[in-house]
Formats: structure tokens, C-alpha cells, sequence
């Protein structure tokens, strides 16, 4: 994917943890550090893909979410000069005040194993191959994304684990295993800290406003 500065940074910590976690189960590959050097672009015009596969009921693919109104697609490539670590988080929740959004969620299924390997994450799949496909959109109404009653619940409350999920959607490829330990560990040792049950939302109406 590309992604701002920020982003960048944070996936090459994340990046070298699960390097150290695929060393220790044995498995001497390695996953790209960084994220290809990208100009500061608007966060919300940009298109993000999995980097691991993932199961599509018998298929296996790899999932991407693409700015699909008006107003986001005119984000695509308009660079942003952010001063700070809370610039980005500002800048979102400061469009959603305003307005809402749509994304296109679309998959990328594997056609052939050789071209679109499933253990090796660092291999981009040939779009020229198999091109994304639309499967739905992701509506997300305006509103106050940043409310002091969310913040302490991400902080404190939320957990989320890819792997709680359907057999029919389970994450694929040496990367993803090795996120299911740094997972669990860092959940864990949050809400230990935070002295807070996880709650993983099962409806839309389970987050506070």
C-alpha cells in the first residue's frame, strides 16, 4: 500500500516485530520493512491493501478498500503538510465533522499460485492477472469521530483480533500466523494494564458517541 509518513513509520515497527516472530518460529523469510516512500497524501484519498491473503470462502484473495465518492476520490493525491504525530487524527475527524464518506470494498483473487503466492506477503499480486473486483461499499456518516467518550474506549476498551472470524474469511501466509501470538499479547497486556474488560463490538450500536 501507500500510505503517509506516519503510517509508513508505524509499519516498519510492526514490520520488524513480525520479522523477529517469523525468526522464532523458524521461518527465515523476510517481510518488507517500508512501505515505498509516498508524498504526504491526504489520508483519506488513498486506496489500502492486505498484505497477507485471506480466505474468500473456497478462494483465497487479498482485500482493498478504495475511495469511492465524490468527495474522497478528490482527496486522491492532494498532499497535506502535517507538523505532528496528531495531525493525521486531526485531519480525519475534522472531514467527518462535516461530511461522510463512501469506500468500495473490493477483492483481488489468486488465480495462480506462482504469480500470487500466499507465504510470501512481500510479492505484489499482477493486477493484469486478476484485477480487484467490487464487492460492496462502506458508508460512514458524518459524525463526531473523536468524541471523549470513543477515545477512552479505544483506549481502554476495544480489542480486535482478525482471527475472530469465519472459517469462510480466515488470514492466510506465515505474516498472518505469526500476528496471531502479537495479537493476544498486546491485548492482553492493554487491558491488564488498563484494568478493562475487551469487548469486541458485535454491532455498530455498541460504540459510544
Amino acid at each position: 500500500i501507500h500510505a503517509p509518513e506516519v503510517v509508513t513509520t508505524l509499519l516498519t515497527e510492526a514490520g520488524t516485530l513480525v520479522n523477529q516472530a517469523l525468526d522464532a518460529v523458524g521461518i527465515k523469510k523476510e517481510i518488507p520493512l517500508v512501505v515505498p516512500p509516498h508524498p504526504h497524501n491526504h489520508l483519506l484519498g488513498e486506496t489500502f491493501t492486505t498484505l497477507g491473503a485471506i480466505r474468500f470462502g473456497d478462494y483465497v484473495s487479498k482485500i482493498s478498500v478504495a475511495p469511492l465518492s465524490a468527495n474522497v476520490q478528490a482527496l486522491a493525491g492532494e498532499q497535506v503538510k502535517i507538523t505532528d504525530q496528531a495531525g493525521w487524527r486531526d485531519l480525519v475527524v475534522d472531514f467527518f465533522r462535516a461530511q461522510g464518506a463512501e469506500y468500495e470494498l473490493r477483492a483481488q483473487l489468486c488465480t495462480d499460485l506462482q504469480a500470487m503466492p500466499v507465504e510470501d506477503a512481500a510479492v505484489d499480486w499482477p493486477q493484469n492477472q486478476s484485477p480487484y473486483q467490487p464487492l460492496g461499499k462502506i458508508v460512514i456518516p458524518a459524525q463526531d469521530a473523536f468524541s471523549p467518550a470513543r477515545r477512552a474506549f479505544a483506549d481502554d476498551v476495544l480489542s480486535f483480533n482478525p482471527f475472530h472470524c469465519l472459517p469462510e474469511h480466515l488470514p492466510l501466509g506465515s505474516i498472518n500466523r505469526a500476528r496471531i501470538k502479537a495479537y493476544e499479547t498486546s491485548t492482553a497486556y492493554r487491558h491488564r494494564m488498563n484494568a478493562q474488560p475487551r469487548l469486541e463490538p458485535r454491532d455498530i450500536n455498541e460504540l459510544p458517541h
